[in-house]
């Protein structure tokens, strides 16, 4: 039975055990029958001699013969009257003639009868009493109650067992069909929908129509193949994120790389001028000192490159409840005096405003973008700052950038040609580093031209 399926398996023990107990019933039925009719029907005989000794209890002799022939023919026993010591006999069924000593009670383990034969005494009954007549007289009574031989009832079961067991086994056959298949029918619609989910179909499901131990089997795999799903999708989601920074990576380095090699080269140059005393390269105390601040800007270039890399591995670590309107607080009294230098001022309206961040990485964001902000902004203008707990808005006074700008100005080393020639020291990864640090914190945002300026927002919801 090893390569059956769970519904062969499941009638053929069902057969198995209905056929069983059939064959065990049958047997005691043939073994235990006789018995029962033979006592069953002592049980009878028993009632009737009572029943008749009460009708004949305080009658005359002539009444007594009246209810005794009338008693027999309609219980069909045959009843023997000893009045006066002779025996009146009255027969409802045909049968022997017991002869008994006059006086003497009846042996009913042997019964001889009129050929002097001796008989099984389970052919008859024999029932014995005695009750006094309307005289006082002591009258006996004897109950003979005809039982079929227990061969014959045996022979007669043994004819009708084979019919009964043949119909037991037919209704037992149809049984164990329609209990094996109502069985095994959502466990066979389980194995088919679990066969789905191996191939992962999005709608594959299992009906749950009970609260029965099947039915919480049912609902457990349709929660688990609901969780296996959405961990698919996470996993999708953060694959798709992780090839993107890993693009973004790869970009990235290739633009430091053709940053970093511009100044360089312009070094190289300068340098090798010098050295071959070159025109105007003469003057190597003017271009040394040059040539130094153009290592600065490297230096600076690369320590930039370097704190954006570690701020981001760190973006998503150590995080915990931050009052944002507070670092908010803290930068701009960092900017506070380059801001005078420009004739700039600060418009500041928070409220308290608490998220669950890290907070060197909010810290940096927020620095980037007050930097821009005073860096970009028109001399005497006012940079206004708003901050609840929705969001937070940092808007200057500029010129408002072009869509061909707005496309790349989050790309790393991104500078218009304005700010290139006003800033020429800036590393032109500020922006780049606020949006990988806001996409990693999976935080909204937008960069937008506001009135006769800019406007960036960080939503927080």
């Amino acid at each position: 039975m090893k390569n059956l399926k769970l519904f062969p398996k499941t009638f053929l023990v069902s057969i198995g055990l209905f056929a069983a107990l059939i064959i065990l019933v049958h047997a005691f039925v043939y073994t235990l029958m006789p018995q029962f009719y033979l006592q069953q029907k002592e049980r009878e005989a028993a009632d009737n001699l009572i029943t008749l000794t009460t009708e004949l209890r305080g009658k005359s002799a002539e009444e007594m013969r009246q209810i005794s022939q009338k008693f027999a023919q309609m219980k069909n026993v045959n009843i023997t009257l000893t009045i006066d010591r002779r025996d009146q006999y009255f027969q409802g069924f045909q049968s022997i003639n017991i002869v008994t000593d006059s006086g003497k009670s009846v042996d009913t383990s042997v019964v001889k009868i009129a050929d002097g034969q001796t008989v099984d005494p389970r052919s008859v009954i024999l029932q014995q009493s005695s009750v006094t007549d309307k005289q006082g007289r002591a009258i006996t009574v004897k109950l003979l109650a005809d039982v079929a031989p227990v061969t014959q009832a045996k022979l007669a079961t043994l004819h009708v067992l084979p019919y009964t067991m043949l119909g037991s086994l037919l209704v037992a056959l149809l049984f164990s069909y329609i209990y094996s298949r109502f069985v095994t029918r959502p466990i066979r619609q389980m194995a088919a929908v679990t066969t789905t989910m191996q191939q992962l179909e999005k709608g594959a499901r299992y009906p749950v129509n009970s609260r029965d131990e099947i039915g919480v089997l049912g609902q457990n795999i349709n929660e688990l193949y609901q969780n296996l799903w959405q961990t698919i999708r996470s996993l999708e989601h953060e694959n798709k994120r992780i090839t993107k920074l890993e693009r973004e990576k790869i970009a990235f380095l290739r633009a430091a790389s053709h940053e970093l090699k511009t100044p360089l080269a312009a070094l190289r140059i300068m340098l090798e001028n010098m050295q071959l005393n070159i025109g105007e390269y003469k003057n190597r105390d003017q271009y040394l000192a040059e040539s130094v601040a153009q290592v600065d800007r490297l230096a600076a270039m690369v320590n930039d490159v370097l704190r954006s890399g570690s701020v981001a591995e760190q973006a998503l670590r150590q995080e915990k409840r931050l009052r944002i309107d507070k670092l908010i607080a803290e930068v701009i009294a960092d900017y506070t005096l380059l801001a005078k230098t420009r004739g700039m001022t600060f418009a500041v309206n928070t409220e308290p405003t608490t998220i669950r961040a890290n907070r060197d990485m909010i810290r940096h964001v927020i620095s980037n973008l007050v930097s821009n902000a005073v860096r970009h902004g028109g001399a005497g203008s006012v940079i206004k700052i708003t901050c609840n707990q929705n969001e937070l808005a940092i808007e200057n006074a500029c010129k408002p950038l072009t869509k061909q700008q707005l496309q790349h100005v989050f790309d790393p080393f991104y500078r218009s040609n304005a700010t290139t020639k006003q800033h020429a020291d800036s590393s032109g990864i500020g922006l780049y580093t606020v949006k990988m640090l806001l996409d990693a914190k999976g935080l909204d945002y937008d960069f937008t031209p506001h009135g006769r300026g800019m406007r960036f927002v960080v939503r927080f919801g």
